[in-house]
């Protein structure tokens, strides 16, 4: 405790270079952070008992103060501490605070940083994973804005770490830079594992999460009322909910929002506030477990039957499964088409070579022909998934509706007639789709 207090004495000691480190202006270039073709070359100087510490903190609690700036920029102050992720060799996952000891100060836009370091997968995987959430950006009738990623390389004490993703902190800032925050009127939660969420921003519980008090929105929570799915629809953004899973199911993220109700943010307004009047959006989050295997999984199941809750009481059902089975389509006919993926990967290659090789610590290799034959593999299996997951989808399409959950109400015939309409839909997409 004493030398974390020398630490932070030595930080507040800092804070004339601070000042002039203002004085001198770091450009805000939030857009440019996140541009993929470019690898900025992130440094930190630090007490080395301090990055001791952080390196081999189990408990992801130890917060160390160090001097930190990309290249051809200022120092500033920042901590830093280490992410709950496994270390590969020396590479840890870390979480930056820009302003931890000197309030509002920002780096390029954002207050703080999530550098990935790929255990699961690798930083390339990872960081492809947050690519195909951005390329749906912007779709729909409200525009969804997801958490924006890049690559970075990260030095220590004049040691190299590695190459690593380096995602958008999902916080009060990131709410801001996409005008979705309105002060007084917004909650920003997190939800880690499964279990309670957590409360990020705002003041007290939302107004939607005392009314979303049952299943699937709280873990074994109770089953849902029978007008559950018509104030579902009235609080919740669905379209940006499905469009999140349905990236998630692509990519085979089977610790998601959908398949597992667990690592994601959802930001909630107060009646008539927000981007679409008073309903919640889920923003996604920790993509390190994707695209593995042989691109076969389903899009609609739950690891292994186990975590059905969202299955059972949104998915299942027939005009909102119709909707998602129409995200999924206009996805891969779009956005997320094989052409876009490997025209975008045949640019990355050549923008992340050196510093893959560079990587002591990166999982694919240190050679030229280590890069190529990863990217080979990549384009591989996403083409194979694609064209897995777009039968999949036909599939279903021609297949009858799954029954909906047990409490749903008995339809009326209004809502029997659009069942109907639904249905005559499904085929006529079938046959537009093939």
């Amino acid at each position: 405790m004493s030398k974390h207090r020398s630490s932070i004495a030595w930080a507040a000691f800092l804070a004339a270079l601070l000042q002039i480190c203002c004085a001198h202006g770091q450009v805000p270039g939030y857009e440019s952070l996140y541009d993929p073709f470019q690898v900025l070359n992130l440094n930190f100087e630090m007490d080395p008992g301090d990055w001791s510490t952080v390196r081999n903190d189990s408990d992801y609690s130890e917060v160390r103060p160090a001097y930190f700036w990309a290249d051809d920029e200022n120092k500033i102050i920042v901590s830093i501490k280490r992410k709950p992720n496994v270390a590969i060799g020396d590479k840890v996952a870390l979480k930056i605070d820009i302003n931890e000891y000197f309030d509002n100060l920002r780096w390029h836009g954002v207050k703080k940083l999530s550098l990935e370091n790929g255990y699961d997968a690798d930083a390339v995987t990872e960081g492809l994973a947050w690519f195909l959430h951005r390329q749906a950006s912007g779709t729909g009738e409200t525009g969804y804005k997801p958490p924006l990623a890049s690559w970075v390389n990260v030095t220590v004490n004049g040691q190299r770490l590695g190459m690593y993703a380096n995602v958008e902190q999902v916080d009060k800032t990131y709410l801001r830079n996409r005008d979705q925050w309105v002060s007084g009127k917004t909650w920003l939660y997190k939800q880690g594992e499964v279990g309670p969420s957590e409360l990020k921003s705002g003041a007290g519980d939302s107004p939607i999460i005392q009314t979303l008090n049952y299943s699937p929105f709280v873990s074994n929570g109770a089953d849902p009322p029978t007008d559950y799915i018509t104030q579902m629809e009235s609080l919740i953004d669905m379209e940006q909910m499905l469009t999140v899973g349905a990236i998630e199911a692509f990519i085979g993220n089977y610790d998601g929002l959908l398949t597992k109700g667990k690592n994601f943010f959802f930001a909630d307004y107060a009646s008539g506030a927000g981007p679409e009047s008073g309903k919640r959006l889920y923003i996604p989050w920790d993509l390190d477990a994707v695209m593995g295997g042989s691109g076969t999984t389903s899009i609609y199941d739950s690891k292994g039957q186990k975590f059905n809750a969202y299955r059972q009481y949104i998915t299942d059902v027939p005009h909102i499964r119709d909707e998602y089975n129409q995200i999924m389509l206009d996805l891969l006919n779009g956005s997320m088409s094989v052409a876009a993926y490997s025209d975008f990967l045949d640019l990355l290659e050549p923008a992340l070579r050196d510093s893959i090789i560079a990587d002591p610590d990166g999982k694919i290799g240190n050679t030229p022909g280590d890069v190529a034959s990863h990217f080979a593999s990549l384009k591989q299996w996403y083409s194979n998934r694609r064209a897995n997951v777009l039968q999949q989808v036909l599939n279903d399409m021609a297949a009858p509706a799954p029954a909906p959950a047990a409490p749903a109400p008995e339809p009326s015939t209004m809502a029997v007639f659009t069942i109907v309409m639904l249905a005559g839909l499904r085929r006529r997409r079938k046959s537009i789709a093939a």
